[in-house]
């Protein structure tokens, strides 16, 4: 077992289907204790946002918008 706030353990990351939902489990975290170390991060066809549990995991809750992604080269 690894104590999250001593090692590294996992990173896990949520998709969503649109920005508010992003927002909204971020806010659901929040109001359950958790913490959001960082802003959320806005990409134009990309946005995320995370918490950090009451265990100390780190999750990330983003958002894709597949017709809005940049073209390959």
């Amino acid at each position: 077992m690894a104590y999250a706030r001593q090692s590294t353990e996992v990173l896990i990351c949520q998709s969503c289907e649109s920005r508010a939902h992003v927002d909204a489990l971020v806010a659901k975290a929040l109001a359950a204790g958790g913490q959001a170390p960082m802003p959320a991060v806005d990409h134009g066809f990309m946005y995320g946002h995370g918490f950090e549990d009451l265990d100390g995991h780190m999750w990330e809750v983003m958002y894709m918008d597949p017709a809005g992604t940049p073209p390959q080269a």
